[in-house]
């Protein structure tokens, strides 16, 4: 077990700590004294050499990675306050909520205002407070961190994709990753593109401290090896010296010896959970940049059953005229009622879709009168063709979930085993592909929304097999689509929009 500077200084005999303090520097006792990092951390919380973008820590829980994470953001606003153009560097913080951002990250005894105490002094209580160098506050309800050389943390909580969206940042910390709703969307949508202020003789980089569970990005990041990610891991033990003997024992008799242990102990990323329908190597081996031209593409709709916390499940699949299945793209939201009725049909014109498919026995008199008067209204717009009834199809719920998703799962399987691909993602489509190899049907019965999506669309085209079996009748023959409508094809990778 790797020591910090401080530790390993106790460790020895008390003639050579004084032989050793009395060779140091005036600014390095100074250091000591107050306690800096560098003295008391451990190796493994140093940040790592190179030229990383992300530094990416998994760890067990205990391991001290809210105060590794604080210490690194706070040493990187001091060491960089102004960008290349002399204004003042912002930076950001999201965790997977406010209250935890400002309860643990923020508050918390490892949090950024214990490290701004230690570093600047004691917290600016109001504006005469010569003696403060920084506070918290709020903007229109948003807690932010101001430093009184014009630097600002914005505090976020990740609860949709969108986090951090429009801003401007040098630098941000992104804790417990993998506990948020959205992971893979957040980063690639919002977190990502915010990364963007020039900083004199760097770049901005990210630090994200998380217990592993099974999220695409986190095995995405896992598996780099350009150098553009540094990867750190760690266990509860590590930081053994300062955690309740009792709280050690409790979690070694918990944890100890499972597959849980080996995530929240020893910080494990596990890539296959034993009960999932879907392996991530399923998918991931067959991962396309280009489709051929499409026999017929289906959007799958699972409609958010409240409103609240549920997701609107949409995505699009298609066959192409290679027999092949292809996942095509995901507009799943936290959206309900007209709203989704209206994207899923904005999803149905931009993929050239033939149908819209829905659950039966979800699709009651309110879902379609829903969709119907959204197709309606988009056909006054002239989207849509006059005449005729809207183009929905639904799929049986007289098996349960577990039953009806099994045969999808099965053709990745096969088309993993046989070495033909029978079904491939044109796209990352993160947040989806961590529902499909996380969830449990055992564990948790009622299936996530967007795999939902996803099964009714591919069982509506695994259709297509048994009316090419049948006798060829031309009445009833599907005419190969060309290509994708040219708005689909506009689309930015991976969530459409």
């Amino acid at each position: 077990m790797a020591l910090s500077p401080q530790d390993e200084l106790a460790g020895i005999p008390p003639e050579h700590q004084a032989a050793w303090l009395a060779s140091q520097p005036d600014w390095a006792i100074q250091d000591m004294v107050r306690g800096e990092w560098w003295w008391t951390g451990r190796p493994e919380q140093q940040p790592p050499p190179g030229d990383w973008f992300v530094w990416l820590l998994l760890s067990g829980r205990g391991f001290g990675k809210t105060r590794t994470a604080a210490e690194w953001l706070v040493d990187r606003m001091l060491r960089y306050p102004v960008d290349t153009t002399g204004f003042r560097t912002e930076w950001g913080l999201v965790a997977e909520d406010l209250p935890d951002a400002m309860a643990m990250c923020v508050r918390g005894p490892a949090g950024i205002a214990r490290v701004l105490e230690r570093r600047l002094g004691p917290e600016k209580r109001h504006a005469r407070d010569a003696s403060g160098k920084w506070r918290i506050g709020q903007v229109e309800g948003k807690p932010k961190i101001f430093l009184d050389d014009g630097q600002i943390v914005h505090v976020e909580g990740a609860k949709d994709e969108d986090v951090a969206r429009g801003f401007n940042w040098a630098g941000a910390w992104l804790d417990e990753f993998a506990k948020w709703k959205h992971p893979d969307g957040s980063w690639a949508e919002g977190i990502l593109p915010s990364l963007r202020q020039d900083i004199p003789g760097d770049y901005p980089r990210v630090i994200v401290a998380t217990t592993p569970k099974l999220v695409v990005q986190l095995v995405e990041w896992r598996r780099t090896t350009d150098g553009s990610v540094a990867l750190t891991t760690g266990s509860t033990y590590d930081n053994a010296a300062n955690l309740s003997p009792k709280m050690l024992a409790a979690f070694h008799r918990k944890y100890h010896g499972t597959r849980l242990g080996r995530q929240e102990l020893h910080g494990e990323l596990i890539e296959e959970i034993e009960g999932a329908l879907w392996r991530l190597d399923w998918i991931e081996r067959w991962r396309v940049k280009s489709i051929p031209a499409m026999v017929q593409v289906d959007i799958g709709m699972d409609p958010a059953s409240t409103g609240v916390g549920d997701e609107t499940g949409l995505i699009a699949a298609g066959r192409g005229v290679d027999g092949i299945d292809y996942v095509l793209g995901d507009w799943s939201k936290q959206i309900a009622g007209n709203a989704a009725a209206r994207r899923a049909w904005e999803m149905y014109i931009a993929y050239g879709a033939s149908w819209l498919i829905v659950e039966d026995n979800v699709a009651k008199k309110w879902l379609w009168d829903v969709l119907a008067r959204a197709y309606d209204d988009m056909r006054k717009e002239g989207l849509f063709p006059s005449g005729g009834s809207p183009p929905i199809r639904t799929e049986t719920a007289k098996v349960g979930k577990k039953l009806r998703a099994e045969p999808v799962a099965a053709r990745y399987e096969q088309g993993f085993n046989n070495n033909s691909g029978l079904v491939r993602h044109a796209a990352k489509l993160g947040d989806l592909e961590t529902q499909m190899v996380s969830w449990v049907p055992q564990e948790a019965p009622e299936s996530p929304d967007r795999v939902d999506a996803l099964v009714y669309a591919m069982l509506h085209l695994g259709k297509l097999d048994r009316r090419h079996a049948e006798a060829a009748d031309p009445g009833k023959a599907t005419l190969p689509r060309t290509e994708l409508s040219p708005l689909a094809t506009a689309l930015p990778a991976p969530y459409g929009r």
